[in-house]
């Protein structure tokens, strides 16, 4: 008559050793099973940190783009502000040289001020036109900066809004983290030392992985094939048997 031993059902026909090896390697497959588990859920983490990070990032580059703006702006108020003065000065000029037209005792000194003056009043109608232009432009820049502002705005209480519920994630993730944790170590009470250190190094040494299950004569931790004997071998549980490719420990349903 069968009977239940450790969690797994036991032939009564099995010797000691071989349902002490079944009894191993069935806690190896719980661990494993565990570890997945784990792997998974710190996987998950990692993906939203990644996600964080770069939400992050796109507000930084929007804000740093803002401040390029806010900086455009500043350079082309200044060059207004200075063109504005510049036609002032050009202005002032001018009636000083046409107050020196009556004082002028020859045609031709009076024809060179006459030049000189219409030459600033010339140059003083060209820059109003480009204080025109930068005044124009100055306004477009400004509205487009108040909708970046609102835009950025909006993106950041929407991003607060994502990363709350994030954070949460990662919280619960972690709060499951912990109950397999304390599964895993539960588990792990019942391997030998020296299987349960082989499992860890195993564990470190193939990427999370040290179990693998065998189907069709086909290793699914290295998708390679193995000794075709190795699936009845398994069966016997005389020793814990291991991939000769990938040194995984080996099991089957």
């Amino acid at each position: 008559m069968d009977r239940i031993k450790g969690g797994v059902l036991m032939d009564e026909t099995m010797s000691e050793s071989t349902q002490t090896i079944k009894i191993q390697l069935h806690a190896l497959m719980q661990l494993q099973e565990v570890d997945d588990k784990l792997n998974q859920r710190r996987a998950q983490i990692k993906a939203i940190d990644v996600k964080i990070k770069d939400e992050d990032k796109t507000l930084t580059h929007q804000s740093f783009l803002l401040d390029e703006r806010k900086q455009e702006i500043e350079t082309i108020t200044k060059d207004r502000r200075e063109a504005e003065v510049t036609v002032k000065q050009k202005q002032e000029e001018s009636q000083k040289l046409g107050g020196q037209l009556f004082d002028v005792k020859t045609n031709e000194a009076y024809s060179t001020l006459q030049k000189e003056i219409s030459q600033k009043k010339q140059d003083a109608g060209l820059l109003e036109e480009r204080i025109i232009e930068m005044m124009v432009a100055e306004d477009e820049m400004k509205l487009k900066l108040k909708e970046a502002e609102e835009a950025l705005k909006e993106g950041e209480e929407q991003v607060a809004a994502k990363q709350a519920e994030q954070h949460k994630g990662i919280k619960d993730l972690e709060s499951e983290i912990e109950s397999f944790k304390t599964q895993w170590e539960s588990v792990a009470t019942k391997v030998q030392p020296d299987y349960l250190d082989l499992y860890k190094r195993l564990l470190k040494n193939k990427a999370g992985s040290a179990m693998a299950k065998i189907e069709n004569d086909i290793c699914t931790g290295c998708r390679l094939a193995i000794r075709p004997q190795a699936s009845i071998e398994l069966r016997k549980y005389r020793s814990l048997l291991f991939c000769d490719n990938c040194a995984r420990i080996l099991y089957v349903d």
